[in-house]
C-alpha cells in the first residue's frame, strides 16, 4: 500500500530522533495510531458503500426488467383477450 523503502523509514526515524524528543514518542506513537485506525475505518466504509451502491444498482437493474416483462404480459394478456372475443 505504502511504498517506502528501509532507508526511507531509517531517515524518517532520524528526522523524528532530533526534532521529537524520545520522551515524546509513545504519544506520538499513540496519535499516528489513532490517525491510522480512522483512516482505515474511513475507507473500509467508502468500499463498503460502494458495494452498496453496485448492489442498489443491480436490483434497480431488476426491477426495471421487471416492468418490461410486466408490461409484455398485459400486452399479451389484451391480444388473448381480443382473439377469445373473436
Amino acid at each position: 500500500m505504502l511504498d517506502i523503502s528501509f532507508a526511507e523509514l531509517c531517515i524518517v526515524l532520524l528526522v523524528g530522533i532530533i526534532f521529537i524528543s524520545p520522551k515524546n514518542f509513545p504519544t506520538l506513537f499513540k496519535a499516528m495510531a489513532r490517525m491510522y485506525k480512522k483512516a482505515k475505518n474511513s475507507l473500509l466504509d467508502i468500499r463498503d458503500e460502494i458495494e452498496r451502491e453496485d448492489k442498489f444498482q443491480e436490483l434497480k437493474k431488476i426491477e426495471n426488467e421487471f416492468k418490461i416483462l410486466k408490461n409484455e404480459t398485459k400486452k399479451n394478456i389484451k391480444k388473448i383477450k381480443k382473439i377469445k372475443k373473436i
